[in-house]
């Protein structure tokens, strides 16, 4: 069964027949929302945006997608105001990738979920601040591929052995070769990188982080590679590496019970993966988070698109033009 957050659109979304064991009416903080649902069970939680206290502020919907499993979450957006393909982007970077704006799309995510898939044709290379000015809904946006703003992206390991040292290579190797960016990488308190024999990769201890950054503030990217289970305040984003292998998963389990507790609201990979679309799923409901990319084994002497796939979701490069055109089941909204 499920929930319904609704407000301007209450009679649009009822008018589908969907099954409701719940609903709320009115206009709400997330909070307010999570509180009134904390310990009941459902399929989908259908929020009506307009029901968002503040919406479409940029803090509201990231603490959205912190608060709640975003592939139960669908948000119905306004059918008479759709929104621009920027803010549709910034949606998908919070792993939001469940939203329509009409009854027949609505019902069709009921049924099933959407993935990466299905909406990265709305994926900019663009990091989107949302504001409200005179009641207007205004998107701004800062442009990560134009090398305006530097960015430095942490990996950690959640598993053992999760494969940091090799995706931090994979995206040197990627963004250097094909897209012609700026990239160092850099590893922290470790010395794998030495067998990579890369000039572009560097290792040094935890105390000299501050000179590595002043002498490499030039670089469009900092890849860090923090091994495991550890963050650096320097990252302007993150992603954490699960190998889903039984064994790997049953050991951080005998570890750390409550280790994908914390990855909740994550850019979480599983790396090394041969877990097909539906085993991704299974996957993602037992842990209790949203995978964020399914990354197969790759040959690291080589260039793999798969990487640049991951590339253009983190906004780290421009999506492709083929990319770009596709119409999905959001068409209507347009570029």
């Amino acid at each position: 069964m499920n929930i319904i957050v609704t407000n301007q659109y209450k009679d649009l979304i009822i008018s589908t027949n969907i099954e409701i064991m719940k609903e709320l009416n009115g206009v709400f903080q997330v909070s307010a929302i999570a509180n009134s649902f904390n310990s009941i069970f459902y399929k989908k939680l259908i929020i009506d945006a307009t029901a968002l206290e503040r919406f479409p502020k940029e803090d509201v919907l990231r603490e959205l997608s912190k608060t709640f499993d975003t592939e139960k979450l669908i948000l119905f957006l306004p059918p008479n105001d759709p929104p621009p393909k920027k803010f549709l982007s910034f949606l998908v970077s919070l792993n939001i990738y469940n939203f329509t704006d009409n009854v027949k799309g609505l019902v069709e995510l009921v049924n099933k979920s959407n993935t990466y898939d299905d909406v990265k044709q709305y994926v900019t290379s663009s990091e989107v601040t949302t504001r409200i000015e005179n009641n207007d809904i205004d998107f701004t946006s800062e442009n990560y591929a134009s090398g305006s703003e530097q960015i430095v992206l942490g990996i950690s390991n959640v598993t053992k052995a999760a494969g940091s040292t090799e995706l931090a290579y994979l995206l040197k190797k990627n963004l250097i070769e094909i897209y012609k960016k700026k990239v160092v990488a850099l590893e922290v308190d470790k010395k794998d990188f030495i067998y990579y024999a890369d000039k572009n990769m560097y290792s040094i201890s935890s105390s000299r982080l501050g000179e590595f950054f002043s002498a490499f503030a030039d670089m469009d990217i900092i890849i860090v590679d923090l091994a495991d289970s550890k963050k650096l305040d320097a990252c302007t984003d993150m992603i954490y590496l699960v190998d889903p292998s039984l064994y790997r998963v049953n050991q951080l389990m005998m570890e750390n019970r409550t280790a994908f507790i914390s990855l909740k609201g994550k850019k979480v990979i599983l790396n090394n993966s041969l877990l097909s679309d539906k085993d991704v799923e299974i996957f993602a409901k037992e842990a209790g988070i949203s995978v964020y990319f399914n990354l197969p084994p790759l040959n690291d002497r080589i260039i793999n698109s798969v990487i640049n796939d991951l590339l253009s979701k983190l906004g780290l490069v421009e999506a492709s033009r083929g990319e770009e055109n596709k119409k999905g089941l959001f068409g209507l909204f347009g570029k």
